[in-house]
């Protein structure tokens, strides 16, 4: 918080929502509180777990251009030999996921991030695993700014921030889509028994609509390959519970399955 910031350069602020027993928090733009938003203009609204993701995701791929690490370097003052050894620190430090995601010093490594329609810029302070006792060069901050390239995929009003070509998380299973797979399963095995006459009675017999029971029993036709990514938390970032309920004509073919929701 107070280091991510949208296109217009305001800073976006925490917000909660509660579904159920589960509170989910987004990072949304101040227009969008205030609602000085433009009809054209819907601002920013991310969940704050994927932005983190895709935040760190994008720490990952800056730190990782060893040229472009090296030249910012040299731009500040690094002698040759200087060079080498903070690199390879820089490759040491980059090296684990769990420790660029769980490190005490990850909030001083942010200065900025600001969000673009084409990107997503990241201003990093490389003091925070290059000391100064050991690198003195570059003055107490080592700044290096970088526009990391995104993708914007809208979801009703929440966006998501998506890395072309960068693995965002680690695989993380979805607890409300296993639920909701799980359900279709069962319901289409009890409508192909005959132990269920129909999707009103199994939806009385839930207290669900009945066009939410319609929406669910397709996805014991998905495709074997979706429904094993699913399971391992690999499903593409777009594809969510709630647009499985929500999704109108899911196809029988399971290549045009996958096109679909890939997108």
């Amino acid at each position: 918080m107070g280091k991510l910031f949208d296109d217009s350069g305001e800073p976006l602020y925490s917000c909660w929502a509660k579904k159920g027993q589960r509170r989910y928090r987004y990072f949304v733009s101040k227009r969008l509180i205030r609602g000085t938003a433009q009809p054209d203009d819907r601002g920013w609204r991310l969940p704050a777990e994927r932005t983190a993701q895709a935040v760190i995701a994008g720490i990952r791929q800056i730190l990782s251009d060893r040229g472009a690490l090296a030249s910012t370097l040299k731009a500040l003052g690094f002698a040759a030999v200087e060079l080498k050894q903070a690199v390879e620190a820089t490759a040491a430090w980059v090296g684990s996921y769990e420790q660029i995601e769980t490190a005490e010093d990850a909030n001083a490594l942010i200065e900025r991030v600001e969000l673009k329609r084409d990107g997503m810029q990241i201003t990093l302070n490389l003091r925070a695993f290059l000391p100064a006792d050991r690198f003195p060069a570059g003055g107490t901050n080592l700044r290096m700014t970088r526009l990391v390239p995104l993708q914007m995929r809208r979801h009703g009003i929440e966006t998501r921030l998506v890395i072309p070509g960068e693995e965002v998380a680690a695989s993380r299973t979805d607890p409300a889509l296993l639920r909701a797979l799980a359900r279709g399963y069962q319901w289409f095995a009890e409508l192909a028994a005959g132990t269920a006459v129909s999707t009103r009675q199994i939806a009385a017999r839930e207290d669900v609509s009945d066009s939410y029971v319609r929406h669910l029993v397709p996805l014991a036709l998905l495709a074997p390959s979706i429904v094993e990514s699913i399971c391992a938390g690999r499903q593409s970032v777009c594809l969510s519970a709630e647009r499985l309920k929500t999704q109108a004509g899911l196809p029988i073919e399971w290549d045009a399955q996958k096109r679909l929701l890939a997108d």
